[in-house]
Order: C-alpha cells, then structure tokens, then sequence
C-alpha cells in the first residue's frame, strides 16, 4: 500500500512539473505585445 501511495504522488509530480513547463512553452510562443515592440525599438533610438 505504501509504495502504491509513493508511485501515485510520483506520477502526480511528473503531471505538475509537465504541465507547468507546457503551460510556459505556450506563454513563451505567444507574440509580444505592440507596446512591447515601441518600446524596445524607443530604447534602440536612444542608444545611438
């Protein structure tokens, strides 16, 4: 019973840390905001 209970909180944590960085790959894959974009692009200017 014990390593039944061990085996399952296992496979629980592996779900967690897996969804969680699939969760963040998709964050990441998203396109940045307009306003992002001008203030970087502000920054640049500034620079040179």
């Amino acid at each position: 019973m014990s390593t039944l209970f061990w085996i399952i909180v296992a496979v629980l944590a592996v779900g967690t840390v897996v969804g969680g960085l699939l969760r963040m790959r998709a964050w990441l894959q998203k396109p940045a905001p307009p306003e992002v974009i001008e203030a970087a692009h502000r920054c640049d200017e500034e620079d040179d």
